[in-house]
C-alpha cells in the first residue's frame, strides 16, 4: 500500500440536492460531502458529482423563489501594511507546515506539530480580517487546522487517509467523522 497525492474530498456536508444547512449555501462537485463516493474518490467521480448534483441542483433552484441572504456588515479597523504582510507570511508557513507534516505520508508526532504550528499562526488573525485577500488565508488556515484535527481523530488509514503509525484499517473507524466550528465533534456509524 502506498499514499497517493488527492483532493481534500468532501468537506461541506450537503443533501442530494447540494444543500447544506446554512440557508442560500450551496455545494456540489469536488468540495460537496454527499456520502455517495465513500471515503476514496475515484478519477472521474468528482465530474460525475459535479454534473448529477449540480443538475440536481439548478432544477431545486428553478422551482424555489429566491431572496437575498441577509450578511452582516464588515467592520474594518486600522488596515496596516505589516498585516498584510504578517498574512502573506502566514500563507508561505502553512504550505509548509502542510507538506511537511500533513501531506501524503502523516502520523500523529507530525500531526500534533502542525496543529501547533497553526495554532501559533492563528494569532495573525485576531482582529477581524476585512480584505478579500485576508479573508481567503484565514479560510485556508481554518481549513487546514480542520483536516490535522480530522486525521489526528481518525486514527488509521483508509482510502486516501494513509498514516504511517497505523498503516491499516481499523474496523471501529469505519464511521464518518463530522467536525464543525462552533459544534462538538460528532461520529456516524457508516450503513
Amino acid at each position: 500500500m502506498a499514499p497517493a497525492a488527492h483532493y481534500f474530498m468532501g468537506g461541506v456536508r450537503t443533501d442530494l440536492y447540494g444543500r447544506t444547512s446554512l440557508p442560500g449555501l450551496y455545494a456540489c462537485g469536488e468540495v460537496a460531502c454527499t456520502g455517495v463516493h465513500g471515503a476514496n474518490r475515484l478519477a472521474s467521480n468528482s465530474l460525475l458529482e459535479g454534473l448529477v448534483f449540480g443538475a440536481r441542483l439548478a432544477a431545486s433552484l428553478l422551482d424555489e423563489q429566491l431572496s437575498p441572504p441577509s450578511r452582516p456588515d464588515l467592520w474594518c479597523g486600522d488596515l496596516r501594511e505589516e498585516r498584510a504582510a504578517a498574512e502573506a507570511l502566514v500563507e508561505e508557513r502553512l504550505a509548509a507546515v502542510m507538506g511537511w507534516w500533513a501531506g501524503l505520508v502523516r502520523e500523529a508526532a507530525g500531526l500534533e506539530q502542525a496543529a501547533a504550528a497553526l495554532d501559533e499562526l492563528w494569532q495573525v488573525f485576531e482582529y477581524a480580517a476585512c480584505r478579500r485577500r485576508g479573508l481567503e488565508r484565514r479560510n485556508l488556515l481554518l481549513l487546514a487546522r480542520l483536516l490535522v484535527e480530522a486525521a489526528l481523530w481518525r486514527r488509521e488509514s483508509r482510502g486516501a487517509h494513509y498514516r504511517a503509525d497505523l498503516p491499516a484499517p481499523d474496523i471501529g473507524y469505519r464511521k464518518h467523522l463530522l467536525l464543525a466550528r462552533g459544534r462538538e465533534p460528532r461520529e456516524i456509524p457508516v450503513e
